[in-house]
């Protein structure tokens, strides 16, 4: 297990710096006005739009400034920076199962001088036992694989396919992490497909996590929702709210809405 931990600049250890420009075959993306730096691999994994969603729906709804924070699953680190950046969220940790993308968020926590707020753990989200102890969060953020084994067309990439399609976990491997990772009345935020919204909320209560609010992101006014927001609370009571909804797109349709541009500049 890889771990960056917490530390002051004066007391972090000697080592060999990380190359923090983009190599051959990388692009350095600035995001939320250039507050946020992100390197990423041209071919590889890219992330996009949905963890910011993600990251701003969490803040909304209430993951300020109190408490442990996980995202499982961070890819190239994306939302804990988001977090740390341009919220200045703190005690941040963040779980990658694949060593080439941990690397990446490394590299990424580095540029963006997030050392001491974000904790860089590399690991399998499915045996968090092993690495946690029960009960160490009080929020856990995840914008897991949307696609299942068997459906869609996979990947040629194989990073890109673990990120996208269920061969490393499934969603009852996340939830069953959240459960286990979360204090009581802890808070669990996913984003995930609107058409598997009612096999999540099955599996949410499966394991004892209730939904608490819920926002469907829909690409255009009118259209069907494509994507849904998602707040459920550990041991919580059914008491649902149903947001107003999030459209991407105004009547051009290669330009974001205003609620958006916000979210990205």
């Amino acid at each position: 297990m890889r771990v960056l931990t917490h530390t002051l600049p004066e007391e972090l250890p000697r080592r060999v710096p990380l190359e923090l420009r983009p190599g051959p075959g990388e692009t350095l993306d600035s995001i939320c006005g250039g507050r946020v730096q992100v390197l990423q691999r041209r071919q590889g994994y890219r992330f996009t739009l949905d963890p910011l969603l993600l990251a701003h729906f969490a803040m909304e709804e209430g993951a300020a400034q109190r408490g442990r924070l996980m995202d499982l699953g961070t890819g190239c680190g994306i939302i804990p920076l988001v977090l740390a950046r341009k919220f200045g969220r703190k005690d941040i940790t963040a779980l990658e199962l694949q060593p080439r993308l941990f690397s990446l968020a490394e590299r990424n926590v580095y540029l963006n001088r997030c050392e001491r707020e974000v904790s860089l753990v590399q690991g399998d989200l499915r045996r968090v036992g092993m690495q946690f102890p029960a009960g160490s969060f009080a929020h856990v953020l995840c914008n897991p694989p949307y696609r299942a084994r068997a459906s869609g067309r996979s990947s040629v990439s194989m990073e890109k396919a673990i990120a996208r399609h269920e061969l490393a976990c499934e969603l009852q491997d996340v939830v069953r992490a959240a459960d286990y990772l979360l204090v009581p009345r802890g808070s669990l935020f996913m984003v995930h497909p609107a058409s598997r919204f009612g096999e999540l909320v099955s599996v949410l209560r499966v394991h004892r996590m209730e939904p608490r609010t819920v926002r469907c992101v829909h690409p255009l006014a009118g259209r069907p929702a494509k994507l849904v927001l998602l707040h459920a609370i550990k041991a919580g009571r059914a008491d649902l709210t149903v947001l107003p909804p999030l459209v991407l797109h105004g009547e051009d349709e290669h330009a974001f809405t205003d609620e958006v541009n916000a979210m990205l500049g």
